[in-house]
């Protein structure tokens, strides 16, 4: 996948998609494999917003049981189901315990019960069935749990996924169907007929060389997440009306308290729950849920939300962590569909289409979740073709269609085979090569490749877990990765980890950038610095929360 501004020119595309985290790469790619001339750009890079900064799970929410919206449980379970198949190597079925404590919100009667529930709207077999057990079995599973008020507990399944090399593919398998795609271009403006109720131009500046071009379509997407009312505000004759509402998640990164089992548990007093989930041999602890008002792009986890999520984990645990366990932390915003009278935490994740009165070919997508992007492309691309003259398609093919990485068959099988052959053609420590096919999974060779005709491309990266300069340079050659962070943060497989634990293998990101895309001294030291303003948290020592900070 190269990134090729000229291939925009001379063009009438039928979808232009403006965004490409998960909803707008989900839909780029249902469009190009439904046939139709796609166009996508984003401001940043692909899934630099909300989509590389979720809970990391593909899930149908159980605590939306509660709420009696069995329709989106229904439909982000099946989703697993799909997902798993599409692509298993960024689907992992991965199993929650769910302690319940004396005074819990949740008794275990209750907890049995929606959990039957659950499991009737979508498993992936018996293995994948909850199962209750009680408090001494609980602590023989989860040790660190604290005993004391422990009445039971239950173990159900949903899937760990890389939130941010998951957008990635679906952008990858796009591009292969022959959609032309463009990270780091911003939307100025939109242009359209005399009569205003047709959009048929944008014009679009690249923010790596200022340069601007036009881009044109039949159809428009706004699928820009927290930016789709700004989005909006392009359009001629905007009305002012706002459609989404932003609430901040943050997570923290913390020692791993089980390197096999999530924890789901109440958060008291109230209704919210917390998630503590293995990562990279790490914990990821999430998530807040509060209104934000300010600048999606300033979005950042502060000191309140860190005692928060602490304060909640704490009540559960026989040893409390304290402020100088957190390693890291990321916060991302949810563009929800505004429901009036709801608590953030109430509100809908279900999708909404709006459109805008007066024009017919704009259409902006709000809310949803990441476990549902793929269902949501299908639904609006049904919609799309009858504006374009198309009977809505019965193709169901992205249900399918393999995701770039995909073929692998049953993964843990394919692990194995695979570990073997990057020992013995490439030379590669089995512990590296388990995480590159993790993170690629059957593109694993195609990233190794390189290193038959030069071997220091298998050297890793300083100061990293085994980062290899191979990956780096795949990931500009075949990735469009164009700034150290795009690589980092999004493309390396260890995400917001990245931001905590890389600093020092930065630098020499950097070099490789600058020599495989000439880079001057100044634009080498601005991605390093563009890289270091996404993790403020770097700056300063766990003492002041290692970065809220």
């Amino acid at each position: 996948m190269q990134r090729d501004l000229g291939a925009f020119a001379g063009q009438i595309f039928d979808i232009a998609i403006v965004g490409g985290g998960i909803n707008g790469a989900a839909t780029a790619r249902e469009a190009a494999l439904r046939g139709l001339k796609v166009a996508l750009v984003d401001a940043r890079d692909f899934a630099a917003g909300t989509s590389s900064r979720s809970s990391k799970l593909i899930h149908g929410g159980l605590r939306y049981l509660e709420q009696f919206d069995f329709k989106l449980v229904h439909e982000s379970r099946a989703e697993r189901r799909t997902l798993l198949a599409l692509a298993p190597h960024l689907a992992r079925p991965l199993p929650f315990v769910l302690p319940i404590y004396r005074g819990d919100p949740y008794y275990p009667l209750k907890v049995r019960l929606g959990l039957l529930i659950y499991d009737l709207l979508g498993n992936l077999g018996a293995a994948d069935r909850h199962r209750t057990f009680k408090p001494a079995d609980a602590l023989r599973l989860i040790p660190g749990l604290q005993p004391q008020g422990l009445r039971a507990a239950a173990v159900y399944f949903d899937s760990e996924t890389d939130d941010a090399r998951l957008t990635i593919e679906m952008i990858l398998a796009a591009a292969e169907r022959g959609a032309v795609l463009a990270n780091h271009a911003e939307v100025l403006g939109f242009h359209a007929l005399p009569d205003g109720r047709d959009i048929v131009t944008a014009e679009v500046e690249d923010r790596l060389s200022g340069r601007r071009f036009e881009l044109r379509a039949r159809y428009w997407v706004n699928a820009t997440g927290p930016w789709v009312d700004h989005v909006r505000g392009l359009l001629p004759g905007f009305d002012g009306t706002k459609t989404i509402r932003l609430t901040k998640g943050t997570h923290i990164i913390l020692p791993a308290l089980s390197p096999d089992h999530a924890l789901f548990a109440a958060i008291r007093p109230g209704e919210r729950i917390f998630l503590l989930l293995p990562w990279h041999g790490y914990a990821l602890l999430g998530t807040t849920d509060t209104d934000y008002d300010g600048d999606p792009a300033s979005v950042q986890p502060d000191y309140k939300d860190i005692d928060y999520l602490l304060a909640a984990v704490n009540r559960i645990l026989n040893q409390p962590l304290a402020v100088s366990d957190v390693l890291g932390c990321f916060a991302g915003l949810r563009a929800l569909a505004i429901e009036t009278g709801r608590s953030p935490s109430e509100n809908t994740r279900e999708y909404r289409f709006h459109e805008e009165p007066g024009i017919r070919n704009f259409t902006s997508i709000c809310g949803g979740k990441l476990t549902t992007a793929r269902a949501l492309g299908e639904n609006l691309l049904n919609r799309i073709l009858s504006h374009l003259g198309a009977a809505p398609s019965s193709d169901q093919v992205s249900r399918t269609a393999l995701l770039p990485g995909g073929n692998t068959g049953p993964l843990e099988d394919f692990v194995r085979v695979a570990m073997e052959a990057a020992e013995k053609k490439f030379g590669i420590p089995a512990l590296v090569a388990e995480r590159i096919i993790r993170t690629y999974g059957s593109r694993w060779g195609e990233v190794l490749e390189p290193i038959r005709k030069s071997s220091e491309l298998a050297q890793s990266l300083p100061g990293t877990p085994p980062l290899l300069i191979a990956e780096v340079l795949f990931a500009i050659r075949h990735e469009m990765a164009m700034e150290v962070s795009d690589f980092l943060l999004r493309r390396s497989g260890l995400n917001w980890l990245a931001a905590s634990l890389l600093q020092e293998a930065a630098p020499r990101v950097a070099e490789i950038f600058a020599q495989e895309l000439s880079w001057s001294d100044e634009r080498r030291e601005a991605s390093l610095a563009a890289f270091r303003a996404c993790c403020p948290q770097l700056q300063k020592k766990s003492e002041e929360v290692k970065g809220m900070i």
